[in-house]
């Protein structure tokens, strides 16, 4: 009998790519066969996203732009609510475990820890968490090279963007505008558009320290800003100096991440999206930097930056 690591796809697309790198590794180091579960972290989103209203982001699976070797998993492998709830009761009692869940401290931060390594499980198993470090996976960078490779390659003959990254040296930038106002607001929930203006706020800050930061690292820098909103982004972000990247609405997710993937420089935002095109980046004279604000950390993983990644 086979013995199967079953990942559950869920979130957006950052975070989906974190949750299939680290079940690859998993897999390879426990000696497990992947298969990708696409449907029920999906539904699971899907109903949060109807119940909590949430108006810029609707879930799907994202993966399918890859020429990921692993097979969408049978129905049958699929955990939904009373299956997950009876497995979860059968680990309370068995040595040999169904789930491979991450590490908490004390703080209820996730951290990486390899003891999942010595942990013995039964023949199917469910990681979970999310998975955001490195750590979990950097041992198969070569290999992940190849999963996240495109299957097509967008037409790119008159984009003026890829023009620029080709000709230019430019810095790759990601303003995420809507971290804390994702959901429907109103006078209950005010504190979430305080929360925001602070973010963006430090956020804007980094930024222009990382600006500076290339500015005198290489000659006549070019700064290219993606965004999930553009609206009064000029206020902050002179046009002079910096070029927005507008990509049409239809294929933007792919066209922003493909574009993002040639560049060598970048000023890497607190978001899982432009996490990965700078962790994928293979140029030999990459420079990538990310902020040192613990605010900036979006992720539940104090590990979520990598160590090599110059902090500012």
């Amino acid at each position: 009998m086979s013995k199967n690591l079953i990942i559950k796809i869920s979130n957006g697309f950052g975070n989906q790519m974190f949750l299939y790198a680290s079940a690859y590794a998993f897999s390879k180091k426990l000696g497990y066969n992947l298969l990708i579960d696409d449907e029920t972290g999906i539904e699971q989103d899907l109903r949060k996203w109807e119940k909590k209203k949430r108006i810029n982001w609707k879930p799907k699976y994202e993966l399918g732009i890859f020429k990921l070797k692993s097979n969408i998993a049978e129905d049958k492998y699929k955990l939904r609510y009373l299956k997950r709830k009876y497995l979860k009761f059968l680990d309370s009692f068995y040595l040999n475990k169904n789930f491979l869940i991450e590490k908490r401290n004390k703080n209820k931060k996730t951290i990486y820890s390899d003891k999942y390594l010595f942990q013995k499980y039964s023949e199917t198993i469910y990681p979970e968490g999310y998975f955001e470090s490195e750590n979990y996976f950097k041992d198969y960078r070569s290999d992940l090279l190849n999963e996240f490779s495109f299957k097509e390659s967008p037409n790119l003959k008159n984009n003026i963007f890829k023009k620029m990254i080709d000709n230019s040296s430019v810095v790759s930038i990601a303003f995420r505008s809507n971290r804390f106002s994702e959901f429907v607001t109103d006078d209950k929930n005010k504190s979430k558009l305080q929360k925001t203006a602070d973010f963006e706020n430090q956020m804007i800050k980094y930024i222009y320290r990382g600006v500076e930061y290339f500015k005198s690292k290489i000659k006549d820098p070019k700064f290219l800003v993606w965004s999930d909103n553009f609206e009064n982004l000029d206020q902050y972000f002179n046009p002079n100096i910096f070029t927005f990247v507008k990509n049409e609405i239809e294929n933007k997710i792919f066209l922003d991440f493909y574009l993002m993937r040639q560049c060598k420089y970048f000023i890497v935002g607190p978001t899982s999206f432009h996490w990965w095109p700078a962790w994928l980046c293979n140029h030999e004279k990459k420079i990538i930097v990310c902020p040192k604000d613990l605010e900036l950390n979006i992720s539940s993983n104090i590990n979520f930056w990598p160590e090599l990644w110059i902090k500012i």
